[in-house]
């Protein structure tokens, strides 16, 4: 389906051949997570360029595969490219087109056998993160939990992690993004985490207060009202902006502090399309995170996301780790 939506999208422009070098379009395209290719190519049917070493392994795959001699051949007579593409490789063309808003079109809306994938994933992080909500008292360093965390993705069916695991504490969570330290855990804790099953991503995070601060409690129930909210009005049709507003608006005088998008897409990679800064209206099967946060400069942030399916009538909220609650 995939492969046929695209032929018909290079007859409607007028393509001849197409080449695609970018991993996650490739992966896309075979419906199969295979690093190893070097080129996927497309005139009246797709071929698919792997080395020598990797010939044999690629035969299992159901599409045509030839062996890698040198970028003149793959490129010859080519006229589309995804805009990714290198700069070293223009000396081989001429006139071409640019197909990376057909593909990131295609890709923003799953299939079943995607979404199954993604939901693999997302499993996957919420058994790590439900591990961590019962053992956290366990853990005292940043490093250690970050190992532990990477290494039950691991165990639980990741290929790996979808980005740096952002697992951080105290001051440091007043930033959307840092990277774990060899220290002790303080105060607060931050964890932003994402499998890959299949080539498919997960992202979600979790924050947990640690002690007995009461403005830490207030901003954590806040975060997590306006994630509430969110869901409330989350389905297809929808625009992203006015969501983005809805959450806005629920942080009052704290509106300034939240200094980032509300979500993004998720799939072969953990940020795609939708683009919310785009102000994008929601389409079914559309997989998108939300994460609303706050961050206070030199004293803490709190960060809450989830993952979301966008069905016609109500999401489908697709992770489900246990939240932090006063009694934890």
């Amino acid at each position: 389906m995939k492969v046929k939506k695209f032929l018909n999208y290079m007859e409607e422009i007028g393509v001849k051949k197409a080449v695609i070098l970018k991993k996650e379009n490739i992966n896309y395209f075979l419906n199969n997570y295979f690093p190893f290719a070097i080129a996927l190519v497309f005139e009246d049917h797709p071929y698919l360029y792997v080395g020598k070493l990797d010939k044999d392994y690629a035969s299992s795959l159901d599409i045509e595969v030839r062996e890698f001699k040198n970028w003149k051949e793959i490129f010859n007579n080519c006229d589309a490219v995804e805009e990714e593409l290198p700069i070293k490789f223009l000396k081989y063309l001429n006139d071409y087109k640019i197909i990376s808003d057909k593909i990131r079109e295609m890709r923003a809306i799953k299939d079943k056998d995607e979404i199954k994938k993604i939901e693999k994933a997302v499993n996957i992080v919420d058994r790590v993160m439900d591990y961590i909500y019962n053992n956290i008292c366990y853990y005292n360093n940043e490093m250690i939990l970050c190992a532990e965390i990477e290494y039950l993705m691991k165990k639980y069916g990741s290929i790996k992690p979808a980005f740096e695991s952002i697992v951080i504490s105290g001051k440091k969570t007043s930033y959307p993004h840092a990277l774990p330290e060899d220290k002790k855990i303080e105060d607060i804790l931050l964890i932003d985490i994402g499998a890959v099953y299949e080539g498919y991503c997960s992202d979600i995070t979790r924050t947990f207060i640690l002690n007995n601060n009461e403005e830490m409690k207030k901003i954590y129930n806040l975060v997590k009202s306006a994630k509430e909210i969110v869901e409330e009005h989350l389905k297809e049709g929808v625009k992203t902006g006015y969501l983005d507003e809805l959450v806005r608006k629920h942080f009052g005088e704290y509106n300034n502090y939240f200094i980032h998008s509300l979500g993004h897409g998720v799939g072969l990679e953990v940020h795609e399309n939708p683009n919310f800064r785009e102000n994008i209206t929601l389409k079914e099967n559309m997989v998108i995170t939300i994460e609303p946060g706050i961050y206070i400069k030199d004293k803490f942030g709190v960060r809450l996301e989830d993952m979301y399916l966008i069905k016609k009538n109500k999401a489908k909220k697709l992770s489900n780790a246990k939240m932090w609650e006063d009694e934890i």
